[in-house]
């Protein structure tokens, strides 16, 4: 008991010096002040474009939380303190900027750690005590960071009015362990403790604790004096961590949930690793075609390059392993940054799920600009940093880190545009949407009488809102930019609209048919919606913007347009779940031919 009550003693002092170390870190508040300005500096067009995303409107007007059906527990109770109510109003933009200080913290963890571990080198001892007012941080490394959150696969989340502060805390409890990345009593409760915090906060976060374990593990065997021993050692108790957390979380915490876009069943164990390649196919696939080659993907590529040679430069192994390995985790770093979702039967695959790659290129940014430890700081910090042999760099080494530094600078410049861009495309996204709604339930409200009730009504929508003519623009070059911005699909925004615009209980989904499939094929199957059996046609509108046919008891509106741009990539999904529907249907025809003549053949032996 005595024994057990000295690791927890232990524990807590080595918690209390790391953490006193971090907060004490020299100039901590003003590079807090500086990456929340930066963040601050990328969404302000997105503050300033005021849309209401994706369930943002029907939490806006009901209120309601329902984060507990996807486990997200911490999320449900936080919200409460958020809002100061049960009833969930509207107090935007004030989430987005606790969203945007949780990432601010994020950021100067990851930097924090990074540069930690780079700088323990022959003469540093692991375990030793931590000096509290150590410069640990640079505004050319909080610059680096930003790609935690600024990435353009978590502009999705920043997005939401509501759910945006839970999002970021997910990632700010990925990265808090790897402050105490030399002090394993402390780091052990508390990787363990984070990780399941960021189960109950949102679970697509669920890949950056796996990449930067093997990031930080490289790193101590690739540039420091940790050794093969202590880099296994942190990396098998890193994994443990995270497993024993996902069990726990599983066993205990977790209940199973599915909706239209994702569910919560991983693959059995006989089709796992074809249905872990299928899903990598797919990530990767979005991951390349979502940008053609513009700022961001060329400074993403160019990043890699530099990362790469600085690891080759900076390693005290044989260069050429060190080259081949920091390939092959940089290869490990971007496939498994999609995390838990790899072994998911139907993993989501909006952009807000791929969270870990923003992780991934800050991580690597950071590093990038932190490496040269002689060059990073002021000539009079050198004795503090134990980097007094590396001040006299050759002209060379000098230029090179001067040209990642530039490489970093205009990376995390392109997501600021990126950003912004995007925040302007929603804004005048949502205003295009508007207009299309508003004709539309006018021509409803000319042709349509309000029915009493509706519970015996259906409506039948086919098509999207198009894109505005800015969005077209927009993703030219920048495909992904659709894949944010179209936030609404007719079947589910028409209903909506007309719920909570007067027109009284509208089911927002008529599950009978499902709402992804609802095709003219698949409305014919309904006899009420059906024109050969839905009976007289009562009213019927037809003009650019879309088309209404009224039948007793169902009204069919196909939304017109077409996009002028469409991602490559998921219409080749779309085409291949086409073929296989068509493959199926065929299947159940011949099947159908079949069932009689096995009859006749049985009839014909009796």
């Amino acid at each position: 008991m005595a024994h057990k009550r000295n690791i927890i003693t232990q524990a807590f002092r080595e918690f209390k010096i790391a953490s006193w170390a971090f907060f004490h870190t020299q100039g901590f508040w003003k590079y807090f002040l500086i990456a929340f300005g930066l963040y601050l500096l990328g969404i302000f067009s997105l503050i300033r474009a005021d849309v209401y995303y994706i369930d943002d409107l029907n939490r806006s007007i009901i209120g309601y939380k329902e984060w507990d059906n996807f486990s997200r527990y911490i999320s449900y109770y936080l919200s409460t303190f958020m809002h100061m109510d049960t009833i969930l109003a509207d107090v935007s933009p004030l989430t987005q900027l606790v969203a945007i200080a949780f990432l601010s913290f994020a950021s100067l963890i990851l930097v924090w750690s990074i540069r930690e571990i780079i700088w323990k080198n022959e003469r540093s001892r692991w375990e030793a005590s931590e000096e509290p007012y150590k410069k640990r941080l640079t505004t050319l490394a909080v610059i680096a960071s930003l790609p935690i959150g600024l990435s353009p696969y978590f502009l999705e989340e920043l997005s939401f009015k509501y759910d945006s502060p839970y999002m970021a805390l997910s990632v700010l409890f990925s990265v808090m362990p790897y402050v105490f990345v030399h002090h394993i009593r402390a780091y052990i409760p508390v990787s363990i403790l984070a990780s399941l915090g960021m189960c109950m906060t949102y679970q697509a976060s669920s890949g950056i604790e796996i990449i930067l374990t093997i990031f930080f593990g490289f790193i101590m065997w690739n540039q420091t004096n940790a050794g093969l021993k202590k880099t296994f050692t942190f990396m098998g108790v890193s994994f443990l961590n995270y497993a024993i957390a996902l069990g726990i979380f599983k066993v205990f915490i977790m209940h199973p949930f599915a909706h239209s876009q994702a569910g919560t069943s991983s693959y059995p164990l006989s089709e796992l690793p074809s249905g872990f390649i299928s899903n990598m196919q797919m990530y990767l696939g979005y991951l390349w075609s979502d940008f053609d080659w513009t700022g961001v993907k060329i400074c993403f590529f160019a990043l890699m390059g530099v990362f790469l040679l600085s690891i080759a430069y900076q390693s005290k192994r044989n260069k050429i392993l060190a080259l081949l390995l920091g390939a092959v985790v940089l290869a490990c770093g971007i496939m498994l940054s999609y995390g838990v979702y790899l072994v998911l039967a139907e993993p989501l695959q909006r952009p807000r799920a791929f969270i870990g790659i923003g992780v991934w290129s800050a991580a690597m940014a950071i590093y990038v600009v932190s490496a040269w430890r002689g060059w990073a700081y002021k000539q009079e910090d050198t004795r503090q940093t134990n980097s007094n042999a590396l001040v006299s760099r050759p002209f060379y080494a000098r230029s090179f880190f001067v040209a990642s530094a530039v490489v970093v600078g205009f990376f995390s410049w392109s997501l600021i545009v990126f950003a912004n861009a995007y925040g302007n495309a929603l804004s005048q996204q949502d205003k295009y949407q508007n207009f299309r709604l508003t004709i539309l339930l006018q021509d409803l409200v000319n042709v349509m009488p309000k029915q009493k009730s509706y519970k015996d009504y259906t409506f039948r929508i086919k098509g999207w809102i198009t894109a505005s003519p800015v969005l077209e623009n927009s993703s030219k070059h920048n495909p992904l930019m659709k894949r944010l911005v179209k936030i609404t699909d007719g079947k589910y925004w028409v209903r909506t609209a007309m719920k909570h615009y007067g027109w009284g209980d509208v089911p927002e989904e008529q599950p009978q048919v499902v709402v992804d499939a609802e095709d003219f094929e698949k409305l014919a199957e309904n006899p009420k919606c059906n024109p050969a059996t839905a009976g007289r046609l009562k009213a019927r509108v037809d003009n650019i913007f879309h088309l209404i046919e009224v039948y007793p008891e169902c009204t069919i509106i196909e939304l017109k347009g077409k996009d002028k741009y469409p991602h490559a990539f998921e219409e080749e999904l779309m085409r291949q779940e086409e073929e296989k529907m068509r493959e199926e249907k065929m299947k159940e025809e011949k099947m159908r031919e079949e069932k009689p003549q096995s009859r006749e053949l049985k009839r014909a032996k009796v």
